[in-house]
């Protein structure tokens, strides 16, 4: 269909924003690698709006994910592809797909003859260049043109449906100022927990109830893929010289050659009088962070096979070579493996109900002796509470004794001097009931001055949230039914 654009060097200086389509998930994903052998490309990959979707057809879109992966982030997409979900980003491409083509949204040559040539990659001397594309194409996203130009068709047509969901967005100034102002005045509040910890002792919980937890929530003890290490360290102190730290380079790398030509390692170690340590398996989504392992360096270490001699690598203690020692695949923890984790989570839930409930008593005392002219501390303190005072803060900060809390935070940027108490705030630590005390005014002419670059944060934040609420509705029209999914959530690889 675009054959006249693949042989000609047309030249329009278009570019398309591709911005909110991959959305990065930081985790592991199963994406259809895990899968390859398993099926017929005939099989269903999955259901959606009542339409299966093939193995062929499913692979297809997981290759134009990629690429959008590729557009997005260049060469280092390779870095950062293990942390993304490419499974839950291929099943929302189709989604957004389909439901495009439900609304009989078209894309035309046209369209994506400019959309292509807008972007920088494919440009030489000044403009488009036919043979930079090609070669990218070939060397970079390993596609044929056809099948890269029908991925950015659909691309197209996604960007459509969006827009066409976001382009009533308005941030009024009353609504930017209002904003601001929850994000950026300093406030002071004294607040009391009502820890949880203190209830464990009126809560229990039956095997019953622990396996129909377990049962009901198998999914959320998968363990990742794991991997153990052994490692050598050439040591080398605070002040070393850059003469000492390229002698140990130097001989890092000769033990590094002789081990991968075979030499034990445990020996090699030893004859060079270095002790060798292991670490604990660690995963991906809980690295081992105590040697100051770089984080490239960590995605080779969950490249690499068990066996394997990693290349020598700057740590905190100095240079060190490692060896794969053991790999440990992704498996959901048996009953017996997950049960004290499940006690603890339901022990913990109910305490924190019972806590939530004394709470909203709390907040009715609290209210009844303010209006008696008690202050905040003499009230808490007359119910035998502690009272804990914040210094000013703005959105974002750490709180002290509660950690970073939007929902303390969210609370506490309602209140003033004439709505001084909150009603019950759940935090991590607990819930608390909040007190307003002081707030520094605003700084009107840093206000005015950042003003405008404010409220196209604003708005770019509205219309993000606005595309993910169109996708969220999307997904539950659509009735997405996953069956690779099914594999994973029995914690095997297919």
């Amino acid at each position: 269909m675009l054959h006249f654009f693949r042989q000609k060097n047309i030249r329009r200086n278009v570019l398309w924003a591709i911005s909110g389509i991959i959305i990065i998930s930081f985790g592991f994903g199963f994406g259809i690698s895990n899968y390859s052998g398993t099926f017929s490309l005939t099989d269903a990959a999955g259901k959606v709006f009542g339409r299966n979707v093939s193995i062929k057809e499913y692979k297809n879109y997981y290759a134009a994910t990629t690429d959008q992966a590729i557009l997005m982030h260049g060469e280092n997409y390779k870095k950062i592809l293990p942390f993304i979900d490419m499974d839950n980003e291929t099943w929302t491409r189709i989604l957004l797909i389909k439901e495009a083509e439900r609304r009989h949204i078209q894309v035309s040559d046209g369209e994506v003859i400019a959309n292509i040539q807008g972007f920088p990659f494919f440009h030489r001397d000044g403009g488009f260049s036919q043979e930079l594309y090609q070669t990218i194409l070939r060397y970079l996203f390993q596609r044929e043109a056809r099948q890269f130009e029908e991925g950015i068709r659909d691309q197209i047509k996604v960007m459509k449906l969006l827009r066409s969901e976001t382009g009533s967005i308005n941030v009024p100034d009353e609504m930017v100022r209002k904003e601001y102002e929850r994000r950026n005045q300093r406030t002071q509040v004294s607040y009391v927990l009502i820890d949880p910890k203190n209830f464990l002792k009126d809560v229990s919980v039956n095997n019953a109830a622990i396996q129909a937890h377990y049962d009901a929530h198998r999914e959320e003890f998968l363990t990742p893929d794991a991997v153990k290490v052994s490692y050598m360290t050439l040591r080398l102190g605070e002040k070393a010289t850059d003469e000492e730290k390229t002698s140990a380079r130097s001989k890092a790398n000769i033990l590094s050659q002789k081990l991968a030509q075979g030499a034990n390692f445990d020996e090699t170690a030893k004859a060079e009088g270095l002790v060798v340590k292991e670490t604990d398996f660690f995963s991906i989504d809980n690295p081992d962070i105590t040697q100051g392992w770089s984080l490239d360096f960590l995605q080779k270490i969950f490249e690499a096979k068990k066996g394997d001699i990693l290349p020598p690598t700057d740590a905190i203690a100095g240079i060190q070579i490692l060896k794969v020692t053991d790999l440990k695949p992704a498996a959901i923890l048996t009953f017996e493996e997950a049960k004290p984790l499940v006690t603890q989570q339901i022990m913990s839930e109910k305490a924190s109900e019972l806590a939530k409930a004394q709470g909203t008593e709390l907040v009715t005392s609290f209210e009844q002796k303010l209006a008696q002219g008690m202050t905040f501390d003499l009230a808490a303190s007359d119910l035998k509470l502690e009272t804990k005072k914040t210094p000013f803060l703005i959105q974002g900060d750490y709180i002290p004794e509660i950690g970073i809390s939007s929902d303390f935070q969210d609370a506490t940027a309602e209140l003033t001097k004439d709505k001084r108490l909150s009603k019950v705030v759940m935090t991590a630590k607990g819930p608390v009931i909040i007190y307003w005390e002081a707030s520094q005014p605003l700084d009107e002419k840093k206000f005015e001055e950042v003003k405008k670059d404010f409220a196209t944060t604003l708005f770019e934040e509205q219309r993000v949230s606005t595309m993910n609420k169109v996708i969220k509705d999307i997904r539950e029209k659509a009735k997405l039914e996953n069956y690779l999914d099914k594999p994973k959530k029995q914690g095997k690889r297919l």
